[in-house]
């Protein structure tokens, strides 16, 4: 483990954000009465944005919302910034650009609008809207993959735990991120390696300096279990702890904004 330097120096900031975890798809769906869609099971979901510099914090700072949000969400992730770029349609190579220097990890809390989010989700060019309003907050403490107990489809074997005010609210494990498909009921994954290679199939590569976050995994956020947990308010704090990548550990700041 070593630490990583502030975020201005980690190159073009560009965010692609998948729904890695099938149970965070699953149960936000059933929230509104909906199925996990069929084409989540062949590819990967994400949004794309670059990260504005002065929304990047880390551990220990605020993390601040616009008095205009009314439901303010955390959501628990894990986020790989490369540090060499690769654009592959073999997934060895892949695993072995997370395993081996190409990549290194930390934990993420991807802030969420809901509010917002859910209007966005209306409409054909999807949420990077809503997801760019509120910071995001990344760990102090980062690693290769090859120190995060990698199994042999490049998936980390790590513990996972989150609590708010000091009261836990998730406690899980990285390879939750396994589902089984549906259609031929073989086990797979949307992890990171799976997802730099579908990537590539679609003709798409990573650079230096890019991100790519792993999703919320299970039970990682408010809009699953909003029917016991309430929306964020200023004062609030989270605490995700990883195994391997310490803990990420932020106070919620309301800032006064005008609704636009």
């Amino acid at each position: 483990m070593n630490r990583f330097d502030h975020p201005a120096g980690w190159g073009t900031r560009y965010l692609r954000d998948t729904i890695g975890f099938e149970t965070h798809m699953r149960q936000i769906r059933e929230r509104r009465g909906e199925n996990v869609p069929d084409a989540w099971y062949r590819r990967p979901y994400f949004y794309a944005l670059r990260l504005e510099l002065e929304k990047m914090r880390t551990s220990g700072q605020t993390i601040r919302f616009p008095s205009f949000v009314k439901k303010k969400d955390y959501e628990f992730e894990l986020v790989g910034i490369f540090l060499q770029g690769i654009k592959t349609t073999d997934i060895a190579e892949a695993i072995d650009h997370m395993g081996n220097g190409g990549m290194k990890f930390c934990i993420m809390n991807d802030c969420s609008c809901r509010d917002f989010q859910k209007e966005d989700s209306l409409l054909p060019l999807g949420v990077s809207n809503s997801k760019g309003i509120a910071d995001k907050s990344f760990g102090t403490t980062c690693a290769y993959g090859r120190d995060l107990g990698m199994d042999a489809a490049g998936v980390f074997c790590i513990e996972m735990e989150l609590s708010v005010n000091g009261r836990p609210r998730c406690q899980s494990h990285f390879n939750s991120i396994y589902f089984k498909d549906p259609v031929t009921s073989s086990l797979r994954n949307w992890s990171f390696a799976e997802t730099i290679t579908w990537f590539g199939k679609m003709n798409q590569g990573f650079e230096v300096g890019d991100l790519l976050g792993s999703g919320t995994i299970g039970n990682g956020c408010i809009a699953e279990r909003s029917d016991i947990y309430p929306w964020l308010k200023h004062g609030d704090e989270i605490v995700m702890k990883v195994d391997g990548l310490g803990e990420l550990r932020n106070t919620v700041e309301v800032i006064e904004m005008p609704t636009p």
